[in-house]
């Protein structure tokens, strides 16, 4: 199904680029400004989900202790995929041959998008799911010990291929790039919300904030 994308955050853009309480140079903001309303202009989301009591989850989708752990209390749980369609992910690479400023710029306003697309999409499943539940937060293949070999099979349950259009590399990326795969829990009380820090995060290895040695703090 298709997820309405209306805003880009500009804060956590900046965040991405290592731009924390100092000032900004008009042209990087204007930059910044061009590469949101592309970003917006480009993005066709799509998410699909599937629900399942947690005695059921299909074989091969979860492994690990952090997964079991952030489940603990859900009697059932969502799987999910979400993703920002192709266009976007082609006009990063045009960028890179012109202007690798504006291809970073673009990239973080991806990877912006594609988690406001997540959090839309958690939205309809809450909504979707009734009054009275309370969701984990979301938990992706590669976070923790959660390994991403579970990625095919993830995305085999989910039908993420012909129902979204996403599909692995051979070397095991999701692709279109700018896409995401979760699991959520589903509790009949509140959840703690967990700081996941750097290593879970899926800008982790070209965040030039963490490069520089800090955090955004998410």
């Amino acid at each position: 199904m298709s997820v309405t994308l209306s805003r880009i955050s500009r804060a956590e853009v900046l965040q991405y680029l290592g731009w924390r309480g100092s000032e900004i140079p008009p042209e990087v903001n204007a930059q910044v400004d061009g590469c949101l309303q592309q970003a917006l202009e480009l993005a066709a989301p799509r998410m699909v989900w599937r629900l399942f009591p947690a005695a059921e989850i299909p074989e091969g989708v979860l492994a690990g202790a952090d997964v079991r752990a952030l489940l603990c209390e859900s009697g059932r749980c969502v799987l999910m995929a979400a993703t920002l369609g192709g266009r976007i992910e082609d006009a990063i690479r045009r960028a890179q041959v012109r202007d690798m400023t504006r291809a970073l710029i673009l990239d973080c306003c991806g990877s912006a998008a594609i988690e406001a697309v997540c959090d839309a999409a958690e939205e309809e499943i809450r909504s979707a799911l009734g009054g009275g539940v309370f969701l984990t937060d979301r938990f992706s293949p590669g976070y923790g010990d959660l390994p991403l070999s579970v990625q095919p099979r993830f995305l085999e349950v989910l039908d993420a291929s012909r129902r979204i259009g996403l599909t692995l590399t051979p070397t095991g990326i999701l692709t279109p790039r700018k896409s995401v795969t979760a699991v959520l829990g589903v509790a009949g009380r509140p959840q703690p919300r967990r700081f996941r820090g750097c290593a879970y995060c899926s800008m982790f290895e070209n965040c030039t904030y963490r490069k520089a040695g800090k955090s955004c703090g998410k």
